[in-house]
């Protein structure tokens, strides 16, 4: 099964230590505050790209992940990096597709711009599938390798706490399918394939792939409003935490959420000020490290 084989290469990931920013934490107690909706890259889990879609590659990071899903390379590792060619070549033209048809910030599925992509790179003969090939268990594996993540300290404390007082937690986050696997085994040490994260509400759960848009379209927040209005609650009532002035701060701000500032590692810290709109906006509060939330709620 796809799970069996993941669990393995989950437990190689080692720990990455966070780089403290030189912000200033800023909140008191808040008031009427009655969910908590998450960014995740660069807010919950530390990312060494800093961001989903940031990552650097070579070409050992292929042959390790296409020979350990199921695919037969045919050239010398060196040659591999064709594929990084082809990948960037399909975004290029899968995201101009979908601003063509009006989406100003699309998102794609990785498993289908991978899926096509390996498909030229077979095609190129640079590799060969078999029927134990796995475009997921590639996509998975290509991941770990390209963009080395560990949980933010205070993690699963602070979590614990407010679900212990009693608030729904939701995420808006840029992510894909193997997101919330990670953050599944971060959290609870299991591996799970639901693609939904345990002790987050499923209703406040919105992952940019599933709807092919990605922050910092306001539309991604607006995913939220309804479901938070059949719980009673208005956008107002909701305390939106993420590292993003730009993604998370101004866009969720669009919408009328009250915002957190999470400033606490260097490589996401994202102050956006050549973007106008974002470097005038203020948030609510402003943390450097998740445990603050408790003080805030």
């Amino acid at each position: 099964m796809f799970t069996d084989k993941l669990l393995p290469f989950l437990q190689k990931i080692e720990p990455i230590a966070i780089r403290p920013t030189d912000a200033q934490a800023n909140y008191k107690k808040a008031e009427n505050i009655k969910a908590v909706i998450f960014d995740i890259y660069g807010t919950l889990i530390i990312s060494a790209s800093g961001d989903i879609m940031q990552d650097s590659y070579d070409a050992s990071m292929f042959s390790e992940a296409l020979s350990n899903s199921g695919y037969k390379i045919l050239v010398p590792e060196n040659k591999l990096m064709a594929i990084h060619g082809i990948f960037e070549k399909v975004i290029l033209l899968e995201k101009q597709i979908a601003k063509d048809s009006g989406t100003p910030f699309p998102e794609l599925n990785l498993v289908e711009i991978w899926d096509s992509t390996l498909k030229k790179a077979e095609a190129d003969g640079l590799i060969k599938s078999s029927d134990f090939s796995n475009i997921r268990l590639f996509t998975f594996l290509f991941e770990l390798k390209s963009n080395q993540v560990w949980p933010m300290p205070g993690l699963k404390e602070t979590l614990d706490d407010l679900k212990t007082k009693g608030y729904p937690l939701g995420i808006v986050s840029n992510a894909q399918f193997y997101t919330p696997i990670i953050m599944n085994y971060f959290l609870y040490g299991r591996v799970k394939t639901d693609e939904f994260i345990d002790g987050f509400e499923k209703d406040l759960s919105v992952f940019s792939y599933k709807i092919l848009k990605g922050k910092p379209d306001p539309l991604i927040y607006e995913e939220l409003v309804e479901p938070l209005k059949k719980r009673g609650l208005k956008p107002q009532d909701v305390l939106y935490v993420g590292n993003d002035m730009l993604k998370d701060i101004y866009a969720s701000s669009q919408v009328g959420f009250k915002t957190c500032f999470f400033a606490g590692d260097m490589r996401a810290y994202r102050l956006r000020k050549d973007h106008e709109q974002a470097s005038k906006t203020q948030p609510d509060y402003v943390i450097t490290s998740l445990e603050q939330l408790k003080d805030i709620l």
